[in-house]
Formats: structure tokens, C-alpha cells, sequence
């Protein structure tokens, strides 16, 4: 049998449980999603700018350096012809330079394609990601639409089985008050019966009397004996 520490965490978690599933309404948090898609594709699309400007300029700083060697060499070429071997040693260096600040730029420029080529893919895979997680936005919209709209329609529900119940309850209430009604109209005929036959006992015996004290007041004045009054 669980300890009494044990049934009480199991209740603190149960209720932090249900408490966190009324707070993370799918709809509102469904837009957050929305919103950090939106926020990580603007900063890829940001990286991505930066990586192509960077491969643009170490492109652009070869083939300067890789120009500037074609141009060394024509010179030096020049100089050879016009019989100036020292300026056209001179300009071969420069040559050499040129080119091996150009070969030194491949490395760089490779790693900066790559880098512009994985930027680009992840891009596009969250421009992907961004319109999957749209619609089934959409989809979770619809559903709790759907789903509080059924709610509402069993709550209405609820409330019309009750109303009709309290309607029924009432019925009988009147059903029971009528009946009570009439019993009352039936014990007041009953009693008035009562009373009307004992008005009429009374009114008999009201005669009885008369006529007794009528017949002896009669018999004293005619100096006969009156009979008994019982």
C-alpha cells in the first residue's frame, strides 16, 4: 500500500500536470512555433547574405590577384623584348606573387562555398519546415475550433437536459399542487356538508324548543298545567 508521502506527491504532480495542459493551449503555442520558424529563417537568410558576400569578395580578390599576374607578366614580357632584364626579373616577381596570392585565396574560397552551399540548404529546408509547420497550424486551429464549438454544443446540451428536467420537475410539482387543490376543495364540501347538517340538528332542536315553551306559556295563561319540558 503506497505511504501517505507517496498518494500526496502523486497528487501535487497529477494537479501541476493538469494545470500546465489548461495553460499550453495547442493554438497559441502552435503560433509561437510559427513565430521562432519565422525568427531561425530570417537568421539563416542573414547568415546566408553575409557568407555570399564574404565568397564574392575572396572571389573577386583572386581574380584581381590572378589579373595583376597576367599583368606582371605581359610587362615583364615587354621589358624582356626592349633588353631591360633586371626590370623584367622585377616584373616576373611580381608575377609570382600575384599568382601565389591568388592560389592562396582557393582555400579560403572553397571553405566560404561550402560554407554559402550548407547555408543556402539549411534555408531552404526551413522555408520547408516553416510552410509544413503552417498548415498544420492551420490544422490544430481548425481542430480546437472544432473541438470548442462541440464543447459548446455539449454544454448546451447539458443545460437543455437540465432546463427540460427543472420543466418536468415543475410539471410534476403542479400535477401534486392540483391534486392537493383539489382534496382541499373536496374536505371544505365535506365539511360544509358537516356544518349544514348539524345547522339543521340545531335548527330542529331550536323549533322543539319553541314549541315547548310556547305550549307552556300558552297553558299558563289558560290556568292549565303546562306539560314538562324535557
Amino acid at each position: 500500500m503506497p505511504s501517505l508521502l507517496t498518494r500526496i506527491r502523486s497528487l501535487v504532480t497529477a494537479r501541476a500536470h493538469h494545470q500546465i495542459d489548461e495553460i499550453e493551449n495547442p493554438q497559441v503555442m502552435a503560433a509561437q512555433v510559427l513565430r521562432d520558424l519565422g525568427d531561425d529563417l530570417q537568421q539563416a537568410n542573414q547568415a546566408l547574405v553575409v557568407s555570399l558576400g564574404a565568397e564574392k569578395q575572396l572571389q573577386r580578390q583572386r581574380e584581381a590577384a590572378g589579373a595583376e599576374a597576367v599583368d606582371w607578366e605581359q610587362k615583364a614580357e615587354r621589358l624582356l623584348q626592349a633588353g631591360d632584364e633586371p626590370k623584367a626579373r622585377s616584373a616576373l616577381e611580381r608575377t609570382v606573387q600575384s599568382r601565389n596570392r591568388a592560389q592562396a585565396l582557393e582555400t579560403p574560397l572553397a571553405a566560404s562555398q561550402r560554407a554559402t552551399a550548407r547555408l543556402r540548404e539549411q534555408v531552404q529546408h526551413l522555408k520547408a519546415e516553416l510552410e509544413t509547420a503552417r498548415s498544420r497550424a492551420a490544422v490544430i486551429t481548425a481542430n480546437q475550433t472544432a473541438a470548442t464549438a462541440l464543447g459548446s454544443a455539449a454544454r448546451a446540451t447539458d443545460s437543455y437536459t437540465r432546463a427540460m428536467d427543472r420543466a418536468q420537475q415543475m410539471d410534476r410539482l403542479s400535477q401534486k399542487a392540483s391534486r392537493y387543490e383539489s382534496e382541499a376543495e373536496a374536505a371544505a364540501e365535506l365539511l360544509n356538508e358537516d356544518g349544514r347538517f348539524e345547522r339543521e340538528v340545531a335548527r330542529v332542536d331550536l323549533g322543539a324548543e319553541v314549541e315547548a315553551r310556547l305550549a307552556e306559556l300558552k297553558a299558563r295563561i289558560a290556568g292549565a298545567p303546562a306539560a314538562p319540558i324535557n
